[in-house]
């Protein structure tokens, strides 16, 4: 019995969720945003595209795959990084996160040819807790691209779960979810702790720059216990370097 409560109660994964409704309720209480809301928000300001190639991204011979990522350069990352800096996303962040977060991914995400409906191509919640991942459109906005599937308000609402298994959710009708298409330079924000995704089924390629934040602290997936090891296994950046120095 004590063992059973142990492990669904009295475990990091569960202590976060209690901790980020008690922290949402304080600092949110008056003014809550559409992120804390709904588990994504559109932002009111768009990226600029000045001095950064983004051709060298996006050039492909053929789009014979489901998705693809290139890496950004770093000297672009810290361009991009100014420009988010600039338009409030870096404070918005430290609001939902915390004031200490790390960076990753920061890559080029390309949806090809191919449809799927495996791995993250189906609806689930990547298993992390509270994340932001940002999405920022590459391409004009096209009904017949794969748009970002979220099911708002899930953030909300998942508390444990015990594998990987119960984190996908293939029988969820499309229909419940909402479909965001980006205009090119459209920024959108969402909480990877939410449904989000679904079946692939569309051929048009599309891209986006993919960002994603993490929080440190006690409570948190990243903690003084795992982050030397995480900082190696996904190249985590400090969110400050990138934006302060």
């Amino acid at each position: 019995m004590f063992k059973m409560i142990k492990k669904n109660i009295f475990n990091r994964i569960f202590i976060n969720q209690c901790y980020f409704k008690i922290y949402d309720k304080i600092f949110f209480f008056n003014n809550p945003n559409s992120l804390i809301k709904n588990g994504y928000l559109i932002y009111d300001k768009k990226f600029t595209f000045e001095n950064i190639d983004f051709d060298k991204y996006l050039d492909y011979s053929n789009y014979d795959f489901v998705m693809h990522r290139r890496k950004i350069e770093f000297q672009d990352l810290k361009k991009i990084y100014k420009n988010l800096y600039e338009i409030g996303i870096a404070s918005l962040l430290k609001n939902y996160l915390g004031n200490k977060i790390f960076a990753y991914d920061n890559s080029i995400l390309t949806l090809g040819n191919n449809v799927s409906n495996n791995d993250s191509m189906q609806p689930h919640h990547d298993s992390k807790s509270r994340r932001i991942k940002i999405y920022i459109w590459l391409n004009n906005k096209n009904l017949n691209t794969h748009p970002l599937y979220y099911l708002k308000k899930s953030h909300k609402k998942i508390k444990i779960w015990k594998n990987s298994q119960q984190t996908r959710f293939p029988y969820l009708n499309e229909e419940i979810f909402e479909k965001i298409y980006g205009e090119k330079g459209e920024i959108i924000l969402f909480d990877t702790h939410g449904i989000h995704s679904h079946f692939k089924t569309t051929t048009v390629p599309r891209s986006v720059i993919e960002l994603t934040f993490e929080p440190f602290g006690f409570f948190n997936r990243l903690n003084k216990k795992n982050i030397k090891g995480e900082i190696k296994r996904l190249n985590l950046i400090d969110l400050d370097q990138l934006i302060l120095n």
